[in-house]
């Protein structure tokens, strides 16, 4: 698969298993970020990209959707996970060069 198919789902929201995750088939894999929430302030724990997957931009592809969805939520966050804390760096310097 091309990551524009990845780019065109929808994240989906797992409340139980605190998961932000793209709906990939399980036969193919799976990528998603772990999260703990309290009020509207998220913690981001954890991204994982099935090893299958690893190395098509599928974890960047999940992050710009996370960071939308807590732009969409108004959250505050924390970011725990040192891809996602780069991913954000390396996107906000980007915007700040534009």
């Amino acid at each position: 698969m091309s990551t524009s198919i990845y780019s065109s789902m929808k994240l989906v929201d797992n409340k139980e298993q605190h998961k932000l995750a793209l709906p990939i088939d399980p036969k193919q894999g799976y990528a998603f970020v772990r999260y703990g929430l309290r009020d509207h302030h998220i913690d981001l724990h954890h991204i994982e990209v099935s090893p299958g997957l690893r190395g098509q931009g599928i974890a960047s592809v999940l992050a710009e959707k996370v960071f939308a969805f807590i732009a969409e939520k108004q959250l505050d966050y924390t970011i725990y996970c040192s891809f996602l804390k780069t991913w954000k760096y390396r996107r906000d310097s980007k915007e700040s060069d534009n």
